[in-house]
């Protein structure tokens, strides 16, 4: 067992060298692989990078908060189309409009996250959910902004006269994003305010005993959540260049859900563990059709009928996810009486 001598041993990301050369050679090898392996290739990285920032900001909130939401798709539309408004109707350039959409979505999360104050469990759900609807309406309705059902073109990004405008350019910006999002959120929970988070979840009454103000926290927890995802919608309407409601309904709600309980509620790493594993989920989908029996085959329900199948199989059976199923596994290899 490793046993921490001092504070900085115990904040330190990465406690062995070793692990620092791993993870440089895994960096290098994801960055050397987008650029060789195609544009399908290059476009599924630049997709799991972005699902990997959603499900980081989902799980500042449940797996570290402890508030249930159905309403993350509503966030992440937010910020894809603030930042397709700001740069195709107000000329806005990319690297403005990137971090005023995570912005203005933050400050929508504040004030959705005030029903925390007096909801939670299933009727927080419900009510993130209704504002997922809600928002659904709007950005139909508001057809002289958000084009309505018919959508939204957004351009490519343009950082200091390089336009990127293909997977494998575009990369670059999803990659340095998610890793200065990940470095934040690692500092954050390694702070006052993560460990303050995580008293509310394990116990709101020792908490409130402990002088934590409790409505405080939720809707900062609730902003700063909503602050990662709108940074990714933004990410989003760059990176597939057309949005429209259907990008960002219900079912991609769960999907986020799903990523974070499969991967392990409460783990950055099991963040990133979960988005991979869901992210690439449909293609495996697509896959595997062909060998099932033509009326599996038709349903067009099959991707929603099988996040809930790995829901419900990871709550009964893995609830701590394969991030939890690695510590289990590590330990029990160190702890092996050899």
């Amino acid at each position: 067992m490793d046993l921490r001598e001092s504070y900085s041993q115990d904040i330190r990301i990465f406690d062995k060298y070793y692990k620092w050369a791993w993870m440089a050679v895994l960096v290098a090898g994801i960055v050397i692989f987008s650029q060789t392996g195609g544009d399908y290739v290059a476009y599924m990285f630049n997709l799991i990078l972005i699902n990997i920032i959603v499900a980081v900001g989902l799980n500042i909130l449940t797996g570290f908060t402890g508030l249930i939401s159905l309403g993350h798709a509503a966030f992440m539309a937010i910020g894809a189309y603030t930042s397709a408004i700001l740069t195709m109707k107000l000329s806005v350039p990319f690297w403005l409009a990137l971090p005023t959409s995570g912005i203005l979505t933050g400050l929508i999360g504040f004030v959705v996250g005030l029903p925390s104050l007096r909801l939670t469990g299933i009727y927080l759900a419900l009510a993130t959910m209704a504002f997922g609807f809600v928002t659904e309406e709007i950005i139909l309705q508001w057809e002289s902004l958000t084009g309505g059902a018919d959508g939204l073109s957004v351009i490519s990004p343009t950082i200091f006269g390089l336009t990127f405008d293909s997977y494998r350019k575009y990369f670059f910006i999803t990659f340095i994003s998610l890793a200065i999002l990940l470095f934040a959120a690692k500092n954050i929970f390694r702070g006052n305010f993560g460990r303050t988070l995580m008293a509310i979840r394990d116990s709101e009454t020792a908490a409130e005993t402990m002088g934590i103000n409790l409505g405080w926290y939720k809707t900062v927890s609730f902003t700063v959540s909503a602050i990662y995802v709108g940074l990714a919608g933004s990410l989003y309407a760059h990176f597939i260049l057309f949005i429209s409601v259907d990008n960002f309904t219900l079912l991609h709600s769960i999907s986020y859900i799903v990523m974070i309980v499969v991967g392990g509620i409460g783990s950055i790493t099991g963040s990133v563990i979960g988005a991979v594993f869901i992210t690439l989920l449909p293609e495996i989908i697509t896959f595997i059709k062909d060998y099932l029996p033509a009326t599996v085959k038709i349903a067009s329900s099959l991707q929603a009928a099988v996040y809930g199948i790995i829901l419900m199989l990871f709550i009964i059976y893995q609830p701590t996810g394969f991030y939890g199923f690695w510590i289990r596994v590590k330990t029990w290899w160190r702890t092996f009486p050899l």
